[in-house]
């Protein structure tokens, strides 16, 4: 099956000993099932605006036979923030009271990003949603204001 991440991804951001401990006495499903958490919780945010189906499309897996070096396509920033949150997630399974200050900071800061791009007040280099039927990138633009209506109609 493929993954998003990669394990060689996680060396980034932790050490291999620290991911070892966090895994202790579990098998890899918790460090899928943590990366899937992070994948749906970032999906929910982006989904109206862009197109997370790509975003996130698993590298494929390499040939053995194939001494070529596979391109990697994905966004440096979303696989980080993918991280993040699969990191915290680990954390919070095995003592919640007891996460690390930056790994809680960086979860916070993945999660006001997540916010900003939800309200449309940010942008980001990922693909943007397409209309099915025309192919042309679907416009998500909404007029608000933080004012009241008034119905100056007399």
């Amino acid at each position: 099956m493929s993954r998003f991440l990669k394990d060689t991804d996680y060396a980034v951001l932790i050490r291999t000993e620290i991911k070892n401990i966090l895994l202790e006495n579990y098998s890899e499903t918790k460090l899928l099932s943590a990366e899937q958490m992070a994948i749906a919780q970032i999906k929910n945010y982006l989904a109206g605006r862009y197109d997370v189906a790509l975003i996130f499309t698993p590298l494929p897996e390499p040939i053995e036979d194939d001494n070529s070096e596979q391109l990697d396509s994905r966004n440096a920033y979303v696989v980080m923030i993918t991280i993040d949150c699969a990191l915290y997630h680990l954390y919070c399974s095995i003592a919640p009271n007891k996460i690390p200050e930056h790994r809680s900071n960086r979860y916070q800061d993945v999660i006001e990003w997540l916010k900003m791009m939800a309200e449309g007040k940010g942008y980001a280099d990922l693909p943007l949603m397409k209309d099915e039927t025309t192919g042309e990138v679907k416009d998500n633009f909404r007029l608000s204001s933080k004012n009241t209506y008034n119905d100056n109609k007399w």
